[in-house]
């Protein structure tokens, strides 16, 4: 593929990766965590409080919210650090006299434009390093057409910043390895840090980075060992100094005194630091108090093999074959490209690392890997030669492209055909792997385009019926309760499968809608069941 044509073809996938983003999320209620995100993102903005919603590290929080400051919002008066981030964010999005659409949408740009960067950095480096620009276009297809990496790339949260800034990282690392000067130094760690202070779990970039040195320092595959060497630590020093920039440029004076008085300025960013490690230490390692569920089964410590299985039942077949007949072709030959095998390493770190940790809540959690493996499984394929595998390969990819442009615009809801009906899918996963709260401006839609004025709701997410519906919205019914009154009932997908966990529930909602013998009619966008109650 020459490279004006791999140039143009680079462009229209961007191009349409954009619009399916922007088009499918412009109906998409504020899920679970967005309201929280985005107040977290204004107050430590705007205030300098990184104590807010202390979970979460400052950067991609801020970054949601410089299009908000832009325009012109803020968080009226009141808030305080020990409040409930997701009230306050709710109360923000809605309660405040602002349109909440908008808020929205341009919370959500941020996300967008890091997923558009990243598929543009992994054709970059798998074109590079497989010497190939049509297998850089092939994990660009892998990576834009993904549905699970498209469904939280559009959101205003973490999790697709997290998997930009560790690819770019990682990516700029292993050039440094070919390349060991100062920018391409200066530019890992710089990423390196952004990936960490974006999602806690981005710290496992540099035991990664020591991982990949030693390798490269062991088998004597560096010219330069000495000069890599210096340049990690200028790696280093660039992280830190991120690190400081960011939380001596986004604290507050009297954040700093109230935080941490009596540390010097020149602590405070590690002790920020610190802060953010031992917060969210106790969420990953200790359980949590929402039932977690996987394949009919509930906890509160999650499972070892929950992300293994939930990447099966989310990910493209298609994007599995290709994975499978890429490992299998690495097997065969019992030789991996550098490049390939580090950024596969890569993805079995962080898999191994999330199995370890009692939190399973969604396959956002692991989503950062799916890039990796993209990229490894291209330069891996880039070897093919059979005109026979190749077309297959070909086929592989449009039938993955097919998938997404299917699921549009229910990307969150995405399971493959392994399930069966998708009406299964509570059955095997549910919170933020289907029903994140998305889908409630869709029920407007359907509550218009059936006539109906009143509805009964119970609904899991961060929107709120009482704003977003023009019926008027009843509320106070659930499993284990009265009887639903006659006319309309909608159920959350996740609140009807977590009502089957007796420590939630005293009362299925099997049992529950067939007391208040409500018939199903519809499902809506994926994640909301309508019942008419005669």
């Amino acid at each position: 593929m020459r490279r004006p044509v791999a140039v143009f073809v680079l462009l229209t996938i961007t191009l349409i990766v954009a619009a399916l983003s922007v088009g499918s999320v412009r109906l998409d209620s504020a899920t679970s965590d967005e309201p929280a995100y985005i107040a977290a993102g204004m107050i430590k903005l705007l205030h300098g409080r990184l104590d807010f919603f202390r979970d979460q590290p400052p950067l991609m929080n801020s970054i949601t919210a410089v299009p908000l400051a832009i325009a012109g919002y803020r968080i009226a008066p009141g808030w305080r650090v020990g409040d409930n981030h997701w009230s306050v964010g709710k109360k923000f999005l809605y309660a405040e006299g602002h349109n909440w659409r908008r808020i929205l949408f341009l919370a959500r740009l941020p996300s967008i434009a890091l997923f558009l960067v990243l598929c543009v950095a992994v054709y970059l480096f798998v074109a590079h390093h497989s010497g190939s620009r049509a297998a850089g276009v092939a994990a660009t297809l892998l990576t834009g057409f993904c549905p699970n990496l498209m469904a939280h790339g559009r959101l205003a949260t973490v999790d697709i910043a997290l998997a930009f800034f560790s690819f770019a990282a990682a990516a700029l690392f292993l050039r440094l390895i070919e390349k060991p000067t100062v920018p391409v130094a200066i530019g890992a760690g710089v990423f390196a840090a952004a990936a960490a202070l974006s999602k806690t779990s981005g710290n496992i970039l540099a035991p990664f980075f020591a991982v990949v040195l030693l390798v490269v320092l062991l088998r004597r595959r560096a010219a330069k060992p000495g000069r890599i060497v210096m340049m990690a630590g200028v790696a280093l020093l660039s992280a830190v100094a991120v690190l400081y920039a960011v939380v001596l440029g986004l604290g507050s004076d009297a954040y700093f005194a109230a935080s941490f008085p009596g540390v010097p300025r020149l602590a405070v960013p590690f002790a920020e630091y610190a802060a953010n490690l031992r917060a969210i230490s106790g969420w990953y390692t200790q359980g949590h108090d929402k039932p977690q569920f996987l394949l009919g089964e509930f906890s509160t410590r999650g499972w070892p093999w929950y992300y293994p299985v939930a990447l099966f039942f989310k990910t493209t077949i298609p994007a599995l074959l290709i994975i499978l007949f890429a490992a299998a072709l690495a097997l065969r030959r019992r030789s991996l490209s550098f490049a390939a095998g580090m950024i596969g390493l890569f993805a079995v770190m962080f898999l191994a690392v999330a199995a370890k940790g009692e939190l399973a809540l969604g396959i956002r959690y692991v989503l950062v890997i799916y890039p990796f493996v993209y990229a490894a499984a291209a330069i891996t394929l880039s070897t093919l030669r059979s005109r026979a595998a190749v077309a297959i390969v070909a086929a592989l990819l449009g039938w993955h492209v097919l998938e997404n442009l299917a699921a549009y615009p229910g990307y969150i809801s995405y399971f493959n055909e392994s399930i069966g009906d998708q009406r299964n899918a509570d059955r095997f996963l549910i919170d933020s792997n289907l029903d994140w709260g998305q889908d409630l401006n869709r029920l407007n839609l359907w509550c218009r385009e059936n006539g109906v004025r009143e509805i009964a709701v119970h609904y899991f997410g961060g929107g709120a019926p009482q704003f977003e519906l023009d019926a008027k919205v009843i509320g106070g019914y659930g499993a284990g309760g009265r009887p639903l009154p006659k006319g309309w009932f909608a159920l959350s997908r996740h609140l009807y499968r977590v009502s089957f966990s007796p420590s939630v529930s005293r009362e299925s909602y099997d049992a529950y809608l067939a007391r208040s013998h409500a018939q199903y009619v519809e499902t809506v966008g994926g994640s909301i069941y309508v019942y008419r109650v005669p």
